[in-house]
């Protein structure tokens, strides 16, 4: 069984679970991969394209976290591939900040690493003005309203993907990026990729390829 770290992030204490050579044939899966058809989804967010895992990537993962997390019971919600292909200047405004995944805090998100530096990771971040770390259905409309103000205050966002510590957010940890790294985190911490140019890759074989996951504890 791989061995798990967790670290604790910030005044809010956001835990970050580091697990090193997670899966025992990370090759199998990026072989899967390059074989799979990758597609934008409509409604979705993420700028880039996602394919399905392998039908026992789910069950896999599953019996990964139920230990390390100490759970009697967890349901994998969502797995799939995803590679990171929008151009910076085709970004929204919405992904050239830190986002978060949903309001639920029983929910943790998973990003699985199948590929090498100097593809980068990722980041957690503070809201500077809120001093937010994580939402909450409670916080959504001040975190609204501080965006609008932050705007007004510094700009909007430019079209790039962020990177570290901004006049609106102040990075608080780091997931480095290594070969079967799995990582976990709770879906509604502030986080973003550190994409670099890793969007511009003309192969899936050179793409920032991850799988991303979501958890219910």
């Amino acid at each position: 069984m791989p061995a798990a770290t967790c670290l604790r992030m910030g005044n809010e204490g956001v835990p970050l679970w580091l697990i090193d050579d997670a899966h025992p044939h990370p090759a199998q899966l990026v072989e899967h991969a390059l074989d799979q058809t990758f597609a934008k989804a409509e409604g979705d967010l993420y700028p880039g394209i996602r394919a399905e895992t392998p039908p026992a990537y789910p069950n896999w993962l599953h019996d990964l976290l139920t230990p390390i997390l100490n759970a009697q019971t967890i349901q994998i919600l969502r797995t799939s591939f995803a590679v990171t292909t929008c151009a910076p200047a085709s970004l929204l405004a919405i992904q050239r900040i830190p986002h978060f995944d949903t309001v639920d805090s029983s929910i943790l998100a998973a990003v699985h690493y199948l590929c090498e530096p100097p593809h980068q990771g990722t980041s957690f971040y503070r809201h500077r003005a809120t001093g937010f770390e994580t939402m909450s259905s409670a916080r959504t409309a001040a975190w609204q309203g501080s965006l609008a103000a932050d705007a007004a205050r510094h700009g909007m966002p430019p079209a790039r993907y962020h990177a570290a510590s901004t006049a609106s957010f102040e990075q608080i940890g780091a997931a480095d990026l290594r070969y079967n790294r799995l990582v976990l985190y709770p879906a509604n911490c502030l986080h973003c990729g550190d994409i670099g140019e890793s969007w511009s890759r003309d192969t899936l074989s050179e793409a920032r390829l991850t799988i991303t996951s979501l958890i219910r504890l």
